[in-house]
């Protein structure tokens, strides 16, 4: 997490981005972060679902 606000902090000292481009990132962080992959999770009712099915498969065999 680090590394993004370090990241984006030398984009704006070398000129690679304007300050309001950094404003925006900063203040949507981490909408727009970058440096990170953010995966979705899902939620806990179809997790549980699919617990339960596979422990079902796994007494069948």
């Amino acid at each position: 997490m680090l590394h993004g606000w370090l990241q984006a902090a030398n984009m704006l000292r070398s000129g690679e981005i304007s300050k309001e481009e950094y404003d925006r990132w900063r203040y949507y962080y981490p909408k727009y972060d970058k440096s990170q992959i953010w995966g979705k999770v899902p939620s806990q009712e179809i997790s549980d679902h699919m617990v339960r099915a596979f422990k079902n498969r796994l007494k069948e065999a």
